[in-house]
């Protein structure tokens, strides 16, 4: 069945979930990606084409990231990006230390 003008139900909840995740990474800001683990957290900073710009491997608990976004920062900052949105898959406990060490760096 068609509803005539060739965009099923599918495709506008894909473009609502896209524009929603588009609010809440700007342009003007680098995305910060973290796989955390328990002691070891692979940091990569990328632009939104997912072109990599930094990669570091951080040897420390999820409870200690807050010098490895620092250095995500400075280098989002040398590729000209204003900010950087902090994002990571939220298992286990440690997103939310993640998340409250960002927001204490003024990071979405």
């Amino acid at each position: 069945m068609s509803n005539g003008n060739g965009v099923s139900r599918g495709d506008h909840n894909r473009n609502a979930r896209l524009s929603r995740l588009r609010v809440l990474v700007p342009v003007s800001n680098a995305i910060v990606e973290i796989d955390l683990a328990d002691n070891e957290q692979m940091v990569v900073v990328t632009d939104h084409d997912s072109n990599v710009l930094a990669r570091r491997t951080f040897r420390c608990r999820a409870w200690d990231l807050g010098s490895p976004l620092d250095w995500a920062r400075e280098h989002a900052g040398k590729a000209g990006f204003a900010g950087v949105t902090v994002a990571c898959e939220p298992t286990g406990r440690r997103w939310r230390v993640l998340g409250q060490l960002a927001a204490d760096r003024g990071m979405s």
